[in-house]
């Protein structure tokens, strides 16, 4: 392979790679607005470190000009000690075409680059998405009612757009991250959308590890379906107590930082750190309502209590986004304003800030974003490719076809959590 033709494919790479980055800048609302950190210094390893905001008010007084300062108080000297995701897309190439290049002088090879560059970026944009929307586990839907059966319940709320055909997951008991039972690299034939909302697993896997024919859930309603190599783990992110296989490290996610009491997230219990729950935009309540002004009202009232700051925009279920303009169309004939980000993502106008649709969050739920109070921790500004072994191409298992991987260690983190707003349990637009 050390020959001319490999020697011009492999610059193409890296040629094609600096534009891949720049595209996934703006591929996404999140990737868009939110700040990129690649300060090395508060990298540990594969740990990153990160102050926590508490009380932001600590340190201001009121004193007369001949008056004596107070001695400081020392309140915000907590820290997030995260573990950074490793996020990774392989591509394959044909030797076959590769060698037919060199020996016929033919450039079909290179006219395949900017395809698979594309639904590279597309697809890498597109995990990290799902990830900084999820709850920082990989958990994509949960199993509201578990059969030893292809078929498996979702419910009709579950997010289907991530849930589509051809699609490889993982189905793992949620409070283990154990195998429910041939559920790893499981490949989803079909969905269903309709009551009761169900999705429909291929009779066979990706690997053959992992076996095949019906999944076989080892509980009642306990299982979830993950991205793929992703899951709970027992504690904090380790290896399942049972199972096959080992749990990969999630990116954090606008879930984990907007749930309540009862769960640790970055490290810290929300249950002993109260500062460290997201602010609850319907006040516990879990009856569905429409997504109207006077929701979002109370949630902004709620989030001036709590943290004492507001969004800078939200983002929601797509088809709330369209149930809330057409409450505004029935009281005033007028679908509401538009508004644009600076990054040119634009949603409805709500008090001089932004309702985006985004199909990655949860059904029936939006989030309000602080992006003073997150970032993007990364060292790169975006996928580079393995050339560890001496080059970007790979090859396994005395194979021809060879592979590229693109690999970007990087993790969503925060500073603050009470700032992050959910609104969830809002009516969707039919």
């Amino acid at each position: 392979m050390a020959d001319e033709s490999v020697t011009t494919f492999q610059n193409l790479l890296r040629e094609f790679r600096g534009p891949l980055v720049e595209a996934m800048k703006w591929k996404t609302v999140l990737l868009s607005e939110v700040k990129r950190n690649k300060n090395p210094r508060i990298w540990q390893g594969k740990q990153i470190t990160i102050p926590v905001i508490l009380a932001p008010q600590q340190g201001s007084v009121t004193t007369t000009e001949t008056g004596t300062l107070p001695l400081a108080q020392t309140i915000d000297d907590v820290q997030a000690v995260i573990t950074t995701a490793i996020i990774e897309h392989t591509i394959s190439f044909s030797t076959q075409l590769i060698k037919q290049s060199r020996d016929t002088g033919d450039t079909s090879w290179a006219s395949v680059m900017p395809t698979k560059m594309r639904m590279a970026e597309a697809a890498i944009s597109r995990i990290i998405n799902e990830q900084m929307c999820g709850s920082g586990t990989g958990l994509l839907a949960s199993i509201t009612a578990s059969a030893t059966s292809l078929t498996q319940q979702v419910g009709v709320t579950a997010n289907f757009y991530q849930l589509y055909a051809n699609r490889v997951v993982d189905v793992r008991t949620q409070t283990t991250g154990a195998d429910a039972g041939q559920g790893l690299a499981r490949k989803i034939a079909s969905n269903n959308p309709a009551s009761p909302g169900q999705v429909i697993f291929s009779t066979t896997q990706t690997v053959t590890s992992g076996g095949s024919g019906n999944l076989v859930t080892t509980g009642s309603n306990t299982e979830g379906i993950y991205i793929q190599n992703t899951g709970p783990g027992t504690g904090t992110w380790a290896t399942p107590a049972t199972g096959t296989g080992a749990v990969g490290q999630a990116m954090g996610g606008l879930g984990g930082a907007a749930a309540g009491s009862g769960t640790t997230f970055q490290g810290l219990s929300k249950t002993t750190v109260i500062q460290w729950r997201g602010t609850d935009g319907r006040a516990g309540s879990s009856t569905a309502v429409d997504p109207t002004i006077g929701v979002f009202d109370a949630a902004e009232r709620q989030a001036m209590i709590y943290s004492g700051s507001l969004p800078d925009f939200y983002l929601a279920d797509p088809f709330v986004v369209d149930k809330f303009s057409q409450g505004i169309t029935v009281q005033a004939q007028w679908a509401g304003e538009p508004m644009t980000l600076e990054s040119g993502w634009t949603g409805v106008k709500y008090r001089n800030r932004a309702i985006i649709p985004e199909y990655d969050v949860a059904a029936q739920t939006a989030y309000g974003v602080s992006t003073d109070d997150c970032a993007l921790y990364a060292l790169d500004d975006g996928p580079d490719w393995d050339s560890m072994q001496g080059g970007e191409l790979q090859r396994f298992s005395r194979a021809l076809p060879v592979e590229a991987w693109l690999v970007w260690f990087v993790q969503f983190g925060f500073t603050r959590c009470n700032s992050t707003i959910r609104i969830q349990n809002l009516n969707q637009a039919t």
